[in-house]
């Protein structure tokens, strides 16, 4: 039952994460000069005319329509990357604190390891995702393939530096003399 009510608290605290990026990252959008440069490429209002409230048929209505979809891909990927970190935290801290033979416990960090995978194939689906959106706008899709690869390629790095290695090596030091 605890069990339980703490996979659901866990649930509802990442919705509640999540919600709470999108939001920031669309109020940066709407409130600052540098997120939707970012997303943009620079696409500037002497080149492309000021966006006019009610007249999204304008190039400028639709470049910024491109920068906020291409920002959402952005945050949902990163967000995606958070928790796949955190899910991974969650379960190497349920191996390290579980009460089986140590032989057994190696045996299930071996069949985690595809946790440890996770956020390489995460920043895989950020870059494909980037490069579907080069046909929207060149400069956002290459912010979200190259970020995402990156983020990607740290986070695993990460786990498997400072989550893995250590746990393992503690295992195997200990040679099976704790249960």
């Amino acid at each position: 039952m605890k069990k339980t009510g703490n996979r659901v608290l866990l649930a509802i605290l990442l919705i509640l994460v999540a919600a709470g990026c999108f939001y920031l990252m669309n109020y940066l959008f709407d409130h600052t000069e540098l997120v939707p440069e970012l997303f943009m490429g620079g696409a500037k209002e002497q080149v492309l005319g000021r966006v006019e409230p009610g007249s999204p048929q304008t190039l400028a209505a639709q470049e910024r329509a491109f920068g906020r979809a291409a920002m959402c891909v952005f945050t949902g990927i990163g967000l995606l990357q958070l928790f796949s970190f955190v899910i991974a935290a969650i379960v190497v801290n349920g191996i390290r604190r579980g009460t089986a033979a140590v032989k057994i416990r190696l045996k299930e960090l071996e069949n985690a390891d595809i946790f440890f995978d996770v956020p390489l194939y995460i920043g895989l689906f950020g870059t494909i995702s980037g490069f579907l959106l080069m046909v929207f706008s060149k400069h956002s899709s290459l912010v979200i393939a190259y970020s995402s690869t990156l983020f990607g390629i740290i986070l695993s790095l990460v786990l498997r530096l400072a989550l893995l290695y250590p746990l393992r090596k503690k295992l195997l030091c200990s040679g099976g003399d704790e249960k």
